[in-house]
């Protein structure tokens, strides 16, 4: 899947700098996929465990609900980082300066180009793994 993307990303003329948190974002999710890293459930559930408002009976107060809530909005957007769920990503606050201004690339591809990006991507990938 990972070679599609890339090859997706060339095809519309993506920028370096997207292209690369692209990147740290699919070892993000490998990391998760592997087991270490939480994933965002078990995350929440940890959460609302060590709420000091919390009783262990199965109902979630809506103090509970509410700080749950806004945690999940400051990780989102940056504002908060907990490291047993993102590991060392760091999500970037958000900021709507410059959100529309960069024109992507479009147009048609033929096969033989769409075939020759994906090779290229899956061979970088197979590269990554054996650490070259």
């Amino acid at each position: 899947l990972l070679p599609m993307v890339f090859a997706y990303l060339d095809q519309i003329g993506c920028d370096r700098v997207t292209r690369d948190k692209v990147r740290e974002y699919a070892k993000l999710l490998e990391r998760r996929a592997a087991g270490q890293l939480q994933t965002a459930a078990t995350w929440q559930r940890e959460f609302v465990r060590r709420h000091p408002a919390y009783r262990n009976d199965s109902v979630v107060p809506q103090e509970v609900a509410h700080d749950l809530m806004v945690a999940c909005s400051d990780i989102g957007e940056g504002r908060r980082h907990e490291p047993s769920l993102l590991g060392q990503f760091v999500v970037e606050e958000l900021t709507t300066g410059g959100a529309y201004e960069v024109p992507l690339e479009s147009g048609p591809i033929d096969l033989e180009q769409r075939d020759a990006l994906i090779q290229k991507y899956a061979l970088r990938s197979i590269e990554t793994r054996e650490g070259g």
